[in-house]
């Protein structure tokens, strides 16, 4: 009977969003963040939109950061037997692997795209994005090739 209670209580329970993060949380994974934002054409009529943001935990980014150098210096190993560019490759991929790793250790967070409704077409639309870009942000409709942009979404005053 006990091993029922446990099998409910562990395999059977549907996971439910909240406790997905607790889980993140507590073991230091990244999490997915839903921002709002406002995707406006050029006549700057706007409408609501959702920018989708990974947000690295610490031990995340250390482990990132640490595959980062070891691809460099991977590379740097790799490079050796190459007979006049290894003059070139190998002191190039050391120094670039601490100077990656650092790069990468200090990105807390990165943008993978942005949905919601053209303001143009009114189709819905998803919008890939770099993983370093910022808003406010032109871009075009994937739909209708109509320009747009996506800025965040203002508050209102209270």
């Amino acid at each position: 009977m006990r091993a029922m209670s446990l099998y409910n209580a562990v395999i059977a329970e549907p996971l439910g969003m909240a406790r997905l993060q607790g889980l993140a949380t507590r073991y230091n994974m990244s999490t997915v963040e839903k921002r709002p934002i406002e995707i406006r054409d050029s006549n700057n009529s706007g409408v609501a939109g959702t920018l989708n943001v990974t947000l690295f935990a610490p031990n995340d980014r250390t482990v990132r950061a640490l595959k980062t150098l070891g691809l460099f210096w991977a590379l740097a190993v790799g490079s050796i037997p190459i007979i006049i560019a290894h003059w070139v490759l190998v002191p190039g991929f050391l120094i670039a692997g601490p100077i990656m790793a650092v790069r990468r250790y200090r990105m807390t967070e990165s943008v993978d795209g942005a949905e919601g409704t053209c303001p143009a077409c009114k189709g819905a639309i998803k919008v890939s994005m770099e993983t370093t870009d910022t808003l406010p942000k032109w871009t075009y409709c994937p739909a209708c090739n109509a320009p747009i942009q996506l800025v965040p979404s203002e508050k209102p005053s209270s």
